[in-house]
C-alpha cells in the first residue's frame, strides 16, 4: 500500500477508537480541518512535524501512524529492511522508519533520521516514559532537551528523557544519525 494511504488509514482509525471528531483533532493538533481530511483520506502528503503533532493528540508514536502493524516475529527472526529513502519529510528533517518491535512490555521504533544542514526542530515533549536515543554516523548534531542540548559528532551517542520539549540540529553540515525510540505499553 501507498505510504500516504497507509498513514491516512491509520490516522482515521485511531482517531475513530478514541472517539474524536475530524474538528477536534485538527484544532488540537493546530492544523486546518481540511487538511486533516485530506490527510485520512491519503490524498495529502504529510510533514514530520504534522505527524508528530498528530501522533501526539491521539496517544501513539510516530511509528504507529506510519507502518502497518508488524507481524509478530521472534527475536531470532531475521529482518531486513532495504531503503526506499525517508517515508516523511520536515522542514529541517527527514525520518525513515526501520524496524519496529513490541514486547508488550516497551515499543522500540528505531529510525534512520537525517538532519538538513542549517536547520533546527523543536521537538514537542512526548508521553511520559519515553526515551530517545541517537548514535551520529555523519556530520554534527546538537540534540537533548531544549534546556541541555549536546553537540555531537560521528559516533557519538545520547539517551534522553523525550517526555521534555527537545531539539535536533545540524549547524554546519547535514546529518545523518539512528534514531531509537523507546515507548512503554
Amino acid at each position: 500500500m501507498e505510504p500516504v494511504k497507509l498513514v491516512g488509514e491509520n490516522l482515521r482509525a485511531a482517531r475513530t477508537r478514541r472517539g474524536l471528531s475530524l474538528s477536534e483533532v485538527a484544532r488540537q493538533a493546530g492544523i486546518g480541518k481540511g487538511t486533516l481530511s485530506e490527510l485520512e483520506a491519503g490524498n495529502r502528503n504529510p510533514t514530520l512535524e504534522t505527524l508528530y503533532a498528530l501522533a501526539a493528540v491521539l496517544g501513539l508514536s510516530l511509528g504507529r501512524l506510519l507502518a502497518a502493524e508488524p507481524e509478530p516475529r521472534d527475536g531470532g527472526a531475521l529482518h531486513v529492511h532495504r531503503s526506499a529513502g525517508p517515508e516523511i519529510s520536515g522542514h529541517a528533517a527527514d525520518v525513515e522508519l526501520l524496524d519496529s518491535v513490541d514486547d508488550g512490555r516497551t515499543r522500540l521504533e528505531i529510525y534512520r533520521l537525517h538532519v538538513r544542514a542549517g536547520t533546527r526542530y523543536t521537538s514537542p515533549a512526548h508521553h511520559p516514559r519515553v526515551i530517545e536515543q541517537l548514535h551520529v554516523h555523519t556530520g554534527t548534531l546538537v540534540t537533548g532537551p531544549e534546556s541541555d542540548p549536546q553537540t555531537l559528532g560521528p559516533g557519538d551517542y545520547i539517551r534522553f528523557d523525550a517526555t521534555v520539549p527537545h531539539v535536533y540540529e545540524a549547524p554546519e553540515d547535514a546529518t545523518t544519525a539512528t534514531l531509537v525510540m523507546r515507548y512503554p505499553t
